[in-house]
């Protein structure tokens, strides 16, 4: 159906087709379109993408019921595929499925993911979803899209994030290792130290632990979630900083790992160090549950852990290392003590085999070099 939704400067009725599956469907369409328009949401087929997008992201998405995290990686999306590209230049009444299929082209060329391709194609079919309930579109243009050509190199690509990741494999040698056991420094980061060390866990996933994730009867703990900093928007223009808790980046990393059972008294000195910071504050702690909460029981900063970690490194006389090598530890100890590389993997939370072997590797190298000190017998 068509309606007269205005005049133009030269007097004349400017007419709008609202679609549906009847005339009564298409009517409401219309008198939807209407309330919309009156909230400042005004979404034709004849302006960009960009301009839509906007739009739709702001006026629908930004005051529904999606938490917080979910609108900033929506955000995120907009602003790296769709803001300033050859696509979002385009009015969205002339995007069909073979413009997003040649665009998805020019990503996977650009060296983009399948995972990344398919998250910008989940957000325009979200998009264009609301466009076609709404009567501004006939049709989705993402329905029929073939993404599966993109997932030829998707192994290796996973590969290659998770080692960017895990970065460098540094590791403490046995003697560091009781230095930072046994050392004198902050109470809190030694039991936060020695648990990373017997369970493996990234530091990010240990900051998002509550204690309810620690099972002391089974000597078990539940990763469900990391720690991550997140832009969060006030408005179009105004932003800040949060740290949140966020699932993990494959699910993999969801997991059960054991705790050693020699951790047990410390995770209770811990519960005590908890409680003390809470009657010291009283009213003014924020008691959200959190297995090493800062001293007013919020997140602890990711950035002040690594600079404390710094200094507790310099009082009790080890080299610095970065804190993820108390990860690395533990995955080089276990192999060392003959734990099937599966389970290793498995334990770390890695998607593939593959990225575990790394340690391996390491491994025989520092033992290649261990065996060439010898050279100075036969000079």
């Amino acid at each position: 159906m068509r309606k007269t939704i205005g005049k133009d400067k030269n007097g004349k009725p400017v007419l709008k087709a609202f679609y549906g599956s009847s005339k009564q469907d298409a009517e409401r369409k219309y008198q939807q379109w209407l309330i919309e328009r009156s909230k400042g949401i005004t979404i034709d087929s004849d302006i960009s993408l960009t301009q839509a997008m906007f739009a739709w992201l702001w006026s629908v998405e930004k005051i529904s019921k999606n938490k917080s995290t979910t609108f900033d990686r929506y955000e995120g999306i907009y602003r790296l595929y769709i803001d300033g590209t050859s696509i979002g230049y385009m009015p969205i009444g002339k995007i069909e499925q073979i413009t997003l299929q040649q665009y998805y082209n020019e990503l996977y060329e650009q060296g983009k993911s399948y995972s990344q391709i398919f998250n910008c194609n989940k957000l325009l079919r979200k998009f264009f979803r609301y466009c076609v309930a709404r009567g501004y579109l006939l049709r989705d243009p993402c329905f029929g899209i073939d993404l599966d050509v993109y997932k030829e190199d998707e192994d290796e690509l996973t590969i290659d994030e998770e080692l960017e990741d895990e970065g460098k494999i540094e590791t403490y040698t046995p003697d560091e290792i009781q230095k930072i056991i046994h050392g004198d420094y902050n109470r809190k980061l030694k039991i936060f130290a020695k648990f990373a060390l017997g369970t493996g866990l990234r530091h990010g996933e240990i900051l998002a632990l509550r204690t309810s994730d620690v099972d002391l009867d089974l000597m078990e703990v539940s990763v469900t979630k990391t720690l991550s900093l997140l832009k969060v928007f006030d408005d179009p223009e105004k932003y800040h900083y949060e740290w949140k808790a966020t699932k993990p980046k494959t699910k993999s990393s969801r997991r059960k790992v054991p705790i050693p059972t020699e951790l047990k008294k410390d995770l209770q000195e811990l519960s005590k160090i908890r409680i003390e910071e809470k009657l010291k504050l009283g009213q003014a702690y924020n008691d959200n549950d959190l297995l090493f909460p800062s001293a007013t029981g919020t997140y602890l900063d990711q950035r002040n852990v690594l600079r404390a970690w710094e200094r507790a490194l310099k009082r009790i006389g080890v080299e610095y290392k970065d804190i993820h090598a108390l990860r690395h530890t533990y995955a080089t100890q276990l192999i060392e003590n003959g734990v099937p590389l599966m389970t290793v993997s498995r334990l770390l939370g890695h998607s593939t085999i593959k990225t575990t072997e790394r340690y391996v590797h390491v491994l025989q190298e520092s033992k290649r070099d261990e065996v060439q000190k010898l050279n100075k017998l036969f000079v």
